[in-house]
C-alpha cells in the first residue's frame, strides 16, 4: 500500500464560502457596527503581521494579493464570530442574528428537488465538473495498490482478497471488454474510470434528492462538484471510491426504511444487495456492518420478520463468498498480520523507546521477528514496515499461539500505558484530530509499471500545470477551508450530529453505521489515509442536515 499525499486542485469555492460568511456578518443593523469594525481591524492587523508567510508560496504579485485578500476575508468572519456576537449580546439586542440568519438564508419551504429527472440532472452536473480531471489524468490515476490489482488479473500476482476481489474483477471486466474491441489496455482503464465517475455522479444525485431543503441540496451539489478532492478521487482506481458510493446508497436506503410507512419487498431487496456489496468492498465495512446489525433490528422492529430474514441472507451470502466460494476459486484471504497494525506497532514502540521487557516476553517477540533493525524500520505513523518485518519472520508463531501473544500484548501495554497510547495515537490519531490535514492527489497519472500503462493527458500546458500548483498551495493556509481535508473534522462533526439527534430524539441509525466504520479505523488502520474514511466524507451532506432546523418532507422518486 502506498501512502498518498497532496491534492490536485483547490478552487474558488473558498472565496464563495468566506464571502457568504462575511455576508452573514454585515447584514446586521448599524447598532452592530462596533463588532464589525473590531473584526476588520483585527483581521487587517493579523494579515499584515503574517503577510510574508501567507505570500511565501507565490512569486506572482497578483496571486500574492489574492491570497492576502482571501485570508483577510476569512479572518473577518472568524473574528466577527468571536467579538461581534458577544458585543451584540452585551448591548442587549435581540437574538435574531446567527441561528435565524443562517436558517433564513439556507432553509426554505419550497419542495426539494426530487425524482429521476433531478437525479440525472445532478449527476450530469457533477460529471461535467469532474470531466477536466479525467482528461488531465487520462486514463485514470493508478497507484501501487491499483497496479497490484492489475497484476492479479494479468496473471503476474497471486489472486488475493487483500484488495477486494470484487473490485479487481470489476476493473478486469472493463479491461477485457476494451481489449476485446480495441486491444488497448489504456482504453480499458479509461472505460473503468468513466464508469466510476458515472456511478458516483448518480450516487450524488440520489443522495442529494434525499435532502429535505432545496437550498441545502444546492450546497451539497457545490460540495460534490467543486471541492477538488472529490474530482481527484473520481478518477483514481481505488476500491475506496466505489465503497463510498455504496455507503451513500445504503444510507439513503436506510432513510427510506425508517421513513416510509409501507415497506415493500423491493426496498428490502435493495437493502440486501447494497449491504452485501458494502460488506465486500472493504474488510472494515463488513465488521462495522456486523456491529451495526443490533441497532438496525431495534430501529425497524415493526418489520422484524423481514429485517431478520434480510440480515440472515446478508450474513450467509457474505460468509459464503468470503469463505468456501473464494477458497474454491483460489482467492487468498488477507493474513492475520494485516489486522494487527496497532498491536505490532505498540510492541515495536516499546522496544524503540527502550521500555523494560521481561525476558520471557522478549523471547516471545524474538521468536516472531528479528529485532536487529526494528529502530531503523519503525515509523510512528506507518505500520506497514513493522508488518512486513513480522511477515519476514515467523508469523505462523502468532497464528499457532494467538492467546499467548494476546496475553503478551495485554501485559506489555498494561505495564506501559503511556507508551501504548502514544504509539496508537501517532498511528491513528489523525482520525480524531481535526488539526491533521490529509492531502490527496499529489501523484498524477499512472506509476511506472511493466504492463504498458502510462499517463496520457488530453489537456495540459503551462496554464493548467501552473494553475494546479497555485491552487494546491492556496488551500494550505486559508482559514477553515483546510479542515475539509481532515478526517478528524468529519469524525467530530459526525459525533456532534449524532449527539444532537439523540438530544432531539431523531433517528441515528445511519450515523451509527458510520461511527462503527470510524471505530474500525481507530483499532486496525495501518495509517491515517483520507480515502479510508471517504464514505463518511461523501455522506456528510446527508447526515449533517439534522442540525439545520425543522425538515420538510423527503423528495420522492418518480
Amino acid at each position: 500500500m502506498q501512502k498518498i499525499s497532496g491534492i490536485t486542485v483547490r478552487n474558488p469555492l473558498t472565496v464563495v464560502f468566506f464571502v457568504l460568511l462575511l455576508y452573514l456578518s454585515i447584514i446586521q443593523d448599524k447598532q452592530r457596527a462596533l463588532g464589525n469594525w473590531i473584526s476588520v481591524a483585527l483581521s487587517a492587523t493579523t494579515t499584515l503581521l503574517f503577510r510574508n508567510r501567507i505570500t511565501a508560496a507565490f512569486d506572482n504579485r497578483l496571486f500574492q494579493i489574492l491570497s492576502l485578500a482571501i485570508v483577510f476575508v476569512g479572518l473577518c468572519c472568524v473574528f466577527y464570530i468571536c467579538f461581534g456576537f458577544p458585543i451584540t449580546i452585551i448591548r442587549g439586542e435581540k437574538r435574531t442574528n446567527a441561528g435565524r440568519e443562517i436558517q433564513k438564508l439556507f432553509l426554505n419551504t419550497k419542495p426539494a428537488f426530487g425524482g429521476t429527472r433531478a437525479v440525472l440532472i445532478i449527476a450530469a452536473i457533477c460529471f461535467l465538473f469532474w470531466l477536466p480531471y479525467f482528461l488531465y489524468e487520462y486514463p485514470g490515476i493508478m497507484t501501487a495498490d491499483s497496479l497490484v490489482q492489475y497484476a492479479q488479473f494479468a496473471g503476474d500476482e497471486p489472486v488475493s482478497n487483500h484488495h477486494p476481489i470484487i473490485h479487481t474483477l470489476l476493473i478486469k471486466l472493463f479491461h477485457d471488454i476494451a481489449m476485446g474491441i480495441t486491444g488497448n489496455p489504456q482504453i480499458g482503464i479509461a472505460c473503468y474510470t468513466l464508469f466510476q465517475m458515472i456511478f458516483m455522479a448518480v450516487c450524488c444525485g440520489i443522495l442529494i434528492c434525499h435532502i429535505r431543503s432545496r437550498k441545502l441540496q444546492i450546497i451539497a451539489l457545490l460540495f460534490y462538484a467543486l471541492v477538488p478532492f472529490n474530482a481527484v478521487f473520481m478518477v483514481t482506481v481505488w476500491k475506496d471510491i466505489i465503497c463510498a458510493g455504496l455507503t451513500m446508497l445504503l444510507l439513503c436506503c436506510v432513510i427510506d426504511l425508517r421513513q416510509r410507512q409501507e415497506l415493500s419487498i423491493r426496498l428490502w431487496v435493495h437493502f440486501v444487495i447494497l449491504s452485501i456489496l458494502f460488506s465486500l468492498f472493504r474488510s472494515n465495512a463488513w465488521y462495522a456492518f456486523l456491529a451495526w446489525v443490533p441497532f438496525l433490528l431495534i430501529a425497524v422492529r415493526k418489520n422484524i420478520k423481514r429485517a431478520v430474514c434480510s440480515v440472515a441472507i446478508i450474513i450467509l451470502v457474505v460468509v459464503a463468498l468470503k469463505g468456501p466460494v473464494m477458497t474454491s476459486a483460489g482467492v487468498a484471504q488477507p493474513d492475520l498480520v494485516e489486522s494487527l497494525s496497532v498491536p505490532v506497532q505498540q510492541i515495536a514502540r516499546m522496544m524503540v523507546d527502550d521500555r523494560k521487557l521481561d525476558e520471557e516476553d522478549l523471547k516471545l517477540i524474538e521468536e516472531v521477528i528479528d529485532t536487529t533493525y526494528i529502530r531503523e524500520l519503525y515509523a510512528a505513523d506507518f505500520a506497514d514496515n513493522i508488518k512486513e518485518l513480522v511477515r519476514a519472520g515467523h508469523p505462523e508463531k502468532i497464528e499457532e499461539n494467538k492467546f499467548e501473544y494476546f496475553k503478551l500484548w495485554f501485559r506489555i501495554n498494561a505495564e506501559n500505558p503511556g507508551t501504548s497510547v502514544r504509539a496508537w495515537y501517532d498511528l491513528n490519531g489523525g482520525y480524531i484530530n481535526p488539526d491533521v490535514s490529509i492531502k490527496v492527489g499529489e501523484i498524477d497519472g499512472i506509476m511506472n509499471n511493466e504492463f504498458g500503462l502510462f499517463w496520457d493527458p488530453k489537456i495540459g500546458g503551462k496554464l493548467v500545470v501552473k494553475g494546479k500548483e497555485i491552487a494546491l498551495k492556496l488551500g494550505d493556509f486559508v482559514p477553515l477551508y483546510g479542515m475539509l481535508w481532515s478526517i478528524g473534522t468529519y469524525t467530530w462533526l459526525l459525533i456532534i450530529a449524532t449527539g444532537v439527534c439523540i438530544y432531539k430524539k431523531r433517528p441515528i441509525l445511519g450515523k451509527v453505521l458510520l461511527l462503527f466504520q470510524v471505530g474500525t479505523l481507530l483499532i486496525a488502520a495501518p495509517v491515517v489515509d483520507f480515502r479510508y474514511g471517504y464514505g463518511i466524507v461523501m455522506t456528510m451532506p446527508l447526515w449533517l442536515l439534522y442540525n439545520w432546523g425543522k425538515e420538510t418532507e423527503y423528495a420522492t422518486a418518480d
